[in-house]
């Protein structure tokens, strides 16, 4: 094979793997790092915003037509959807989002898409650990 074509089989890998991303395609499941504030609690800002830009940012974000639920912000996620709060401070298992992602209430989150794998263990425990601790704005 010539030089000209394997440019050509690389750029087409390329474009392919950027239209499978822009797609939802490349959702992490990457283990992720906890990261705790001063007072020793999960961070909001470091941890779980980071984990629902990166699972749920497709369905979740603001204009999309997906979802009424916007999950890109603090204020997002504790305000809910069209079915009410999806957090209850303190109670993770009182807290729609635990159950949506553990397949244990409906709507099951991410939904049984290929495109969509399932919240990998560690970032639901930090999502629960985040909401027992209070689902502090941190």
């Amino acid at each position: 094979m010539s030089t000209k074509s394997w440019v050509l089989v690389l750029i087409a890998i390329v474009g392919i793997a950027a239209v499978f991303v822009a797609c939802g395609g490349g959702v992490s499941t990457a283990p992720i790092s906890v990261v705790k504030t001063d007072a020793g609690k999960v961070s909001f800002s470091g941890t779980i915003q980071p984990i629902l830009q990166a699972n749920c940012q497709y369905c979740h974000d603001a204009g999309s037509k997906r979802s009424t639920l916007y999950l890109m912000t603090y204020e997002g996620v504790m305000k809910g959807g069209d079915m009410g709060p999806i957090v209850v401070a303190g109670n993770p298992d009182g807290s729609q989002i635990i159950g949506s992602v553990e397949k244990t209430k409906t709507p099951n989150m991410p939904p049984k898409l290929k495109r969509f794998p399932p919240l990998t263990p560690d970032r639901i425990a930090a999502i629960r650990t985040w909401i027992s601790e209070g689902a502090e704005k941190n």
